[in-house]
C-alpha cells in the first residue's frame, strides 16, 4: 500500500513540475514584442496612466495610427489612451474591452468600426488575433472567441502556444527573461504613427459614393456588434463609433470584405441607432471642412500619417466635448499628459527634420 501511495505522490509531483516548466517555457518563448509590451502595460501592470484614462480609443490598425491621444489632450484637456491593435476585429475588441474593464472604468469608449465590413470569420487567426490573445489571461470571452473564430487545425496553438514557439530557445535574450515593458514609448499613449506623407504612392480617395443603401453584415458580425455595445453599456460607459477616413476599396477583396463598404457601414448605423449610439463619419465635404487632404495626410489608403492623425484628432476632440459628458482637465505642467505632449512634440520635430535631410 505504501508503495502505491509513494508512486502516486511521485506521479503527482512529476505532473506538477512538468506543468510549471511548461508554463514558464511558454511565457518565455512567446516573443516579448511591442504587442506583448502593450498588453502587459494595459492589462497586468499597476500603471497610473491607466488609472487616469477616461476615454478608451480602441479598434484596428486604422485607429492605431489615427487616434492621437496627445492631440485630444492638447485640444481639449482629455485623458485618453489608444488601445488599438493591427487586425483587431469587432469580437476581438470585445474580448479586450472585457479585460480592460476588470481594472478600470471609462467615461467614453470610441470604437474604430472598420472591421465591421469583414467577410472572413477566421481573419487573423494565425497572426493578428493570435499575437494578442496568446498574451492575455484565460477568460470566458477569450475561450468563446477561440471556439468561434479559430479553425480546428490552428486551435492547438492557442491552447498550447509552445507548439508554435518552442524553436525560439536559441534566440532568447534578456528581454525574454525579464519581460519588463519599455517606458521609453509611454509618451505615445498607445498610438503608433508614420511620419512620411505616404508610403511611396500618393493616396487619392475616390469620390464619395454612399447612395444610402444598407446590406447585412457577414456571418455573425451583427450579433457581435450588439455584444460589443452591450458590453460597453453594462459597464456604464458612453459609446461612439467612428468610421475613420480611408479609401473605400477593400470590397475588391470579396473573400475578405463585403461587396459594398458604404452599405455595410450604413447597416452599422442602423444597429447603432437601435441603441442610440452615434456614428462619426466624414464624406468629401466633411473632410474639406476639417482641412483633411488625403494626398497630404494619409500614409497609405487606410492609415493616416502623423499630420493626418493630428487634424482628425482635433476634430474628434471637438466632437467629444460637444456630445459627451467626459472629464476635462486644466492644463498643468505636472499632469502626465502634458509631459507626454512635450516629448511627443520633440520627437515629431526630430523625425520631421530627419525626413527633410534625407
Amino acid at each position: 500500500m505504501k508503495k502505491w501511495i509513494s508512486l502516486a505522490i511521485g506521479i503527482i509531483a512529476f505532473v506538477c513540475v512538468a506543468f510549471f516548466i511548461t508554463v514558464k517555457a511558454t511565457k518565455t518563448c512567446i516573443p516579448f514584442n511591442p504587442k506583448a509590451d502593450k498588453i502587459e502595460k494595459t492589462l497586468y501592470l499597476d500603471d497610473e496612466d491607466m488609472d487616469e484614462t477616461d476615454i478608451c480609443l480602441i479598434g484596428g490598425s486604422h485607429g492605431l495610427n489615427d487616434f492621437n491621444p496627445n492631440i485630444l489632450w492638447e485640444r481639449a484637456g482629455l485623458h485618453s489612451y489608444n488601445f488599438c491593435y493591427a487586425g483587431e476585429t469587432i469580437p476581438l475588441t470585445t474580448v479586450y474591452l472585457e479585460e480592460l474593464y476588470k481594472k478600470r472604468t471609462f467615461d467614453l469608449v470610441v470604437v474604430d468600426i472598420y472591421y465591421a465590413g469583414l467577410a472572413d470569420m477566421y481573419f487573423g487567426e494565425k497572426n493578428y488575433a493570435f499575437d494578442v490573445l496568446c498574451r492575455m489571461d484565460n477568460s470566458d470571452k477569450k475561450s468563446a472567441y477561440i471556439d468561434k473564430h479559430v479553425s480546428e487545425d490552428v486551435k492547438k496553438d492557442y491552447y498550447f502556444p509552445l507548439n508554435r514557439y518552442h524553436t525560439r530557445w536559441y534566440q532568447l535574450g534578456d528581454n525574454d527573461w525579464e519581460r519588463k515593458p519599455d517606458p521609453g514609448d509611454d509618451f505615445k499613449l498607445g498610438q503608433d504613427y508614420h511620419f512620411e506623407t505616404n508610403d511611396g504612392n500618393e493616396v487619392h480617395f475616390s469620390p464619395w459614393t454612399d447612395h444610402g443603401n444598407s446590406m447585412p453584415l457577414k456571418d455573425d458580425i451583427e450579433d457581435e456588434l450588439r455584444e460589443l455595445i452591450e458590453t460597453v453599456r453594462s459597464h456604464g460607459s458612453e459609446l461612439l463609433f467612428v468610421d475613420l477616413p480611408r479609401r473605400y476599396d477593400d470590397s475588391l477583396m470579396p473573400a475578405t470584405w463585403i461587396g459594398d463598404e458604404h452599405a455595410g457601414i450604413n447597416r452599422v448605423k442602423e444597429i447603432a441607432a437601435e441603441y442610440d449610439v452615434k456614428v462619426l463619419q466624414y464624406d468629401d465635404e466633411g473632410l474639406e471642412k476639417i482641412g483633411f487632404i488625403p494626398e497630404k495626410h494619409m500614409f497609405n489608403k487606410g492609415h493616416m500619417n502623423v499630420e493626418g492623425s493630428e487634424i482628425f484628432s482635433r476634430a474628434l476632440a471637438d466632437h467629444i466635448v460637444a456630445n459627451y459628458n467626459v472629464k476635462r482637465y486644466e492644463k498643468n505642467a505636472k499632469d502626465k499628459w502634458e509631459g507626454y505632449l512635450n516629448i511627443y512634440k520633440n520627437e515629431k520635430a526630430k523625425q520631421t527634420a530627419l525626413l527633410k535631410n534625407e
